[in-house]
């Protein structure tokens, strides 16, 4: 059982900080992660750290449409927000695929943008910290409905089944309260998935996706990581939420592998 959390002194930028382990000092890494939800991975040292073998200390590669590693980079045409340098809205992974949860994501940075192209990492404990008490009561009775909007990019669902999830759960492994969920700008036309609020109106879902997104993106709530290169994250699936900042004109590519 991972350790508990004081949750009245939780801030994000604290949390970043005692993340990092500096190069040459990788043998702690799952003890970060446990700990913080997120580990951050310095090269340069005689550990420098290899995506695959860490991810194989962690668990089973996930497997999507695509198979289990990505390269993350803008690809001229594409109509997938993944592949643009369009920002990215937080989200839980896994909440459309129809293989094994997402436990871990790993990620190592190939090439990085001079400016924007931030990794986004909330962490779920400083979310229920801080959030109003209000709307943690309302989350925790509620559900959200996902419609995907790219057709066989992840494992295929049967047709017409749009996944509801709850987004207040409690683990059976961590022991801690988890957020699961994936907010969306309804207004881009690359959008991965819409969202709506089962039982609400549109109104009524955009204005509670909107109380969350500004909980989320609170100083205490979220880090936003500058890559370089050879930099590796290992996130949680279960204890943080990510996303990407936006970085128009420049190249970015990352290298991604989750593990269930």
């Amino acid at each position: 059982m991972i350790k508990s959390l004081d949750l009245k002194n939780l801030d994000m930028q604290d949390i970043a900080r005692r993340a990092v382990c500096p190069a040459g000092q990788h043998h702690g890494f799952r003890e970060k992660l446990d700990e913080h939800g997120f580990v951050v991975l310095e090269p340069g040292g005689p550990d420098d750290p290899d995506l695959d073998g860490i991810m194989s200390e962690l668990g089973e590669p996930v497997e999507y449409g695509f198979g289990t590693k990505l390269a993350l980079q803008p690809q001229e045409g594409s109509d997938n927000l993944q592949f643009s340098t369009h920002g990215m809205p937080l989200h839980t992974d896994g909440l459309f695929n129809a293989g094994p949860a997402v436990r871990y994501i790993g990620m190592r940075c190939v090439a990085a943008p001079r400016a924007g192209g931030e990794t986004l990492i909330a962490s779920n404990a400083a979310f229920f910290a801080h959030a109003p008490v209000d709307l943690i009561e309302v989350l925790r009775g509620i559900t959200i409905e996902y419609r995907n909007r790219i057709p066989g990019y992840y494992r295929n669902r049967p047709d017409g089944e749009h996944p509801r999830v709850a987004p207040v759960q409690d683990d059976p492994v961590t022991g801690r309260t988890r957020l699961v969920i994936g907010l969306t700008d309804p207004d881009d036309p690359m959008r991965t998935h819409d969202t709506t609020v089962v039982g609400r109106t549109a109104e009524e879902s955009t204005e509670l996706f909107d109380r969350i997104k500004a909980v989320l993106h609170r100083p205490s709530v979220l880090y936003a990581h500058t890559w370089q290169p050879g930099q590796v994250i290992v996130q949680d699936n279960r204890q943080v939420v990510h996303g990407r900042a936006a970085f128009p004109g420049q190249p970015r590519k990352l290298v991604r592998l989750s593990v269930a």
